[in-house]
């Protein structure tokens, strides 16, 4: 057998493929799909892959490391845990995003309906978004993805691997389902009417849509390129709500 092989098997052994996979994983500044991963070994299956990452993370999670493996976005990364965020936004001097009701309430609509045209989504909302979507295209949360066909074939929206990324998903089926999102929505309105009443503001705040009402879906009003008559929006006002720091 020649030098070369020799060298290569050994690089293919268990404990070489971990630290290779870590390597790869620690000098990435995005999510590294499997795909990339196994172009760089000849003869490793998906298989091989994915005992490597377990044994990996289980590693992690023997030493009580700081970080983990996640899936994201389709692919592998490493993240530090939750529980040591406020502390790393602490020494990078830097807040979460925050997003507007306006803008969680939007973006949900287009998670969880998309592909889905401006139109369509003026008529669930019942208000004018193009200010908050400018935002979230800005933010590389939405984006366009075609257009329809229906008259005027209008602009698709659709969610962004970012999107993905920023809020822990490894992909759309692990959006949360209607009862999940329910008590999500219901648990972060708590806290918002806690923290309303911690800071004693009266101010009454604006009403959000339910779940029923995001995953409804116009019958006459969706076929139409422009909503009827949608009302303004003051997209000024600030929300309590804030989206989940990405890891």
């Amino acid at each position: 057998m020649s030098e070369t092989s020799d060298t290569e098997e050994e690089r293919l052994a268990p404990e070489n493929l971990c630290l290779i996979i870590e390597a790869v994983l620690v000098s990435a500044d995005a999510p590294v799909t499997p795909g990339r991963l196994l172009a760089l070994f000849n003869g490793l299956n998906g298989r091989d892959l994915r005992e490597a990452v377990d044994a990996l993370k289980a590693q992690y999670e023997a030493n009580g490391n700081a970080f983990t493996i996640t899936e994201v976005a389709g692919g592998f990364q490493l993240a530090t845990r939750q529980e040591y965020g406020a502390w790393l936004r602490k020494f990078h001097d830097r807040n979460p995003v925050r997003l507007s009701q306006a803008a969680l309430e939007t973006l949900a609509i287009v998670a969880f309906k998309q592909p889905i045209t401006r139109a369509e989504l003026d008529t669930v909302r019942g208000v004018n978004s193009g200010g908050v979507l400018h935002t979230l295209m800005e933010l590389n949360l939405i984006r366009l993805t075609g257009r329809s066909e229906a008259v005027g074939k209008p602009m698709l929206l659709g969610t962004t691997k970012e999107f993905l990324i920023h809020f822990g998903l490894r992909s759309l089926a692990d959006l949360p389902k209607p009862k999940e999102l329910q008590e999500l929505l219901a648990a972060g309105e708590q806290q918002a009417q806690a923290r309303e009443q911690a800071t004693g503001s009266g101010e009454e705040t604006r009403a959000t849509l339910t779940v029923d009402e995001i995953l409804a879906t116009p019958e006459a009003e969706m076929q139409l390129d422009t909503p009827a008559a949608p009302k303004a929006e003051d997209e000024t006002r600030p929300s309590p709500e804030e989206a989940p720091p990405h890891a």
